[in-house]
């Protein structure tokens, strides 16, 4: 036997070792997303299932209804304009102790 043979043996072993890692590997990996999928496959039943919500009709309101959901919008307004002043106030106390002169 010349060296060709024993170097190609060698060379077909390698690449049936390297094979059989490869599909070690793909095997542990399928294992793993099986895994996952099982949650998200009863998220995906539970989704495909319609959500039934209880219809409440419209009813009239009084005067005294209607001045009690004006404040609260107001209030809500309020403080929806207080935080957006906040975050304003925030970034630009930020920026001015921002140091331009460090690099």
């Amino acid at each position: 036997m010349s060296w060709s043979w024993i170097l190609g043996a060698a060379a077909i072993a390698g690449s049936l070792y390297w094979l059989g890692l490869v599909g070690y590997r793909l095997i542990l990996s399928l294992r793993a997303l099986q895994a996952a999928g099982v949650p998200l496959q009863a998220n995906l039943e539970q989704l495909s299932e319609p959500i039934e919500r209880e219809f409440t009709a419209a009813k009239n309101h009084t005067v005294d209804d209607l001045t009690e959901v004006l404040a609260k919008r107001e209030q809500l307004k309020k403080a929806k304009r207080d935080s957006s002043e906040d975050r304003r106030r925030r970034l630009i106390e930020r920026l001015n102790q921002m140091n331009l002169d460090k690099r």
